[in-house]
């Protein structure tokens, strides 16, 4: 389930314009929340209110061998943050909870947000001081008294700065890290700074024009191409890193669903990754990951799954309410050459052979429109439907090859909380070991003699978390 100040934090990015999916380190986040999703550990309770529309107050408790707990404040001075922040009960599911994250191509979405925020500026509709806004976050943990802030501020259209810091007086902890990025056309650049080891580092992310594909015969094409990589270097121990990726989004073209592939490379490691993600229907999404070692041949085959529910009664409605407003729907195509171009008496003029070619060119041009309305259609009213469904709960899968693992996570709302509960299990006795060591290295009691190997696979690990926000 998602952080209610992570909610807070997208909740700002999209008052100010800002496209998170453009970052180098979200290209990979389709098949990361279906394969990679957190699983909670402990059990957790958060609360969180709403102080005034710029205000924002959190308190967690964490019960695990101890009682421990935080306090967190928010404040922003964002325009029409009330627009995308709802309490847990009217809270949607899907952005209660990260899930299959629909890319839209560059020069369909991103170029046209940028101009029209060039026109309002221009239009002196809004001011420059609606889009250079800040955020200042805060939390202190307890018993343990680490403090963590982060300040975000837009500096204009196309800047933007994150500092964020940890500081601990017990264990002697203070780390800084800042991060630049600058969004300018089809290209993301990011400077990062880390004062943990003196890391420096820079990321870029490349949109391609979207263009029609050569593997598909739609004639609208909505999808996109993004090509990205990353360097880093340790000042202190002179480490170095660097990774490339690409990612391309696309719609089947019959149906209009979506789709993801991803194909990532470490050169220093040799380590190969590539992501086949795609939402089979409204309810169900699937992805697979392939990774593959160049050195030492050591691959894995991993595979995730959502499957989402919602209340048979409330579907049948919105289902009910959908096709009669699709029934009154009537498109129109305008041709380029129609009778309202050219006075009506005129015709007389023409020859019998412009006419015949007019008439053939319209119906060539008016056949094609109406051909790239109905597949657009298509494409918008999947990720429409899916937007308006009033799901209740989703199951989310993983598993690995070879891990031998099983992680499922369930979330969903109940009387205005939002729930999330999840276990792994390990069906690997060999791993089991290895895993149970792991975790208990730190406890001097607990030994390789005294581990008792289970004669059926059991759960590792299992959490609950409650949230409830006004």
């Amino acid at each position: 389930m998602l952080d209610f100040m992570d909610y807070v934090l997208r909740a700002f990015e999209k008052s100010t314009s800002w496209n998170r999916d453009n970052n180098y380190e979200n290209i990979n986040v389709t098949s990361d929340t279906l394969i990679n999703f957190p699983i909670p550990t402990t059990f957790k309770f958060q609360t969180s209110d709403r102080a005034s529309n710029n205000t924002f107050n959190t308190l967690e408790i964490t019960a695990h061998k101890q009682v421990s707990g935080s306090l967190a404040y928010l404040y922003t001075d964002a325009i029409g943050m009330d627009k995308y922040i709802r309490g847990s009960q009217s809270r949607r599911l899907q952005d209660a909870t990260d899930t299959y994250r629909h890319i839209q191509p560059f020069f369909a979405k991103q170029s046209q947000s940028l101009s029209e925020s060039h026109e309002k500026l221009q239009s002196n509709k809004t001011s420059t001081n609606d889009i250079c806004r800040s955020l200042y976050y805060g939390r202190i943990y307890y018993p343990t008294s680490i403090l963590e802030a982060m300040i975000v501020k837009r500096i204009n259209l196309h800047n933007q700065l994150t500092i964020k810091s940890l500081s601990s007086a017990n264990n002697k902890l203070n780390v800084i890290f800042v991060n630049w990025q600058k969004y300018k056309n089809e290209n993301l650049q990011e400077l990062i700074f880390s004062s943990d080891g003196a890391l420096c580092g820079y990321r870029f992310l490349h949109n391609f024009m979207s263009s029609p594909s050569k593997f598909n015969n739609a004639l609208y094409n909505n999808a996109s191409f993004s090509m990205g990589g990353e360097m880093w270097l340790g000042l202190s121990t002179l480490t170095p890193g660097c990774s490339t990726s690409l990612r391309y989004c696309t719609h089947a073209a019959n149906t209009g669903r979506p789709l993801t592939l991803t194909l990532s490379w470490n050169p220093l490691f040799g380590h190969i990754s590539s992501t086949y993600s795609a939402r089979t229907s409204m309810n169900t999404t699937f992805s697979a990951r392939y990774e593959f070692n160049l050195y030492s041949t050591d691959s894995n085959l991993s595979f995730g799954c959502e499957f989402w529910r919602k209340n048979l009664a409330e579907s049948q409605e919105i289902n009910k309410t959908s096709s009669k407003t699709e029934n009154q729907k009537h498109h129109h195509v305008v041709s380029i050459f129609d009778e309202t171009d050219y006075n009506r008496h005129d015709q007389k003029n023409i020859p019998e052979e412009q006419k015949k070619l007019l008439n053939d060119i319209t119906h060539t041009f008016s056949s094609s429109l109406e051909q790239m309305d109905k597949e657009k259609a298509i494409i918008e009213d999947v990720e429409k439907k899916f937007n308006n469904e009033k799901f209740t709960n989703v199951w989310k899968m993983a598993t690995s090859l070879r891990d031998r693992n099983i992680r499922m996570l369930w979330e969903g709302k109940f009387k205005g909380f939002l729930l999330s509960a999840g276990t792994e299990v390990f069906l690997t006795k060999d791993y089991l070991n290895s895993v149970i060591r792991y975790i208990n290295q730190s406890d001097p009691v607990i030994n390789e003699s005294n581990i008792v190997t289970p004669k059926t696979p059991s759960p590792i690990s299992f959490g609950l978390t409650i949230q409830y926000s006004t």
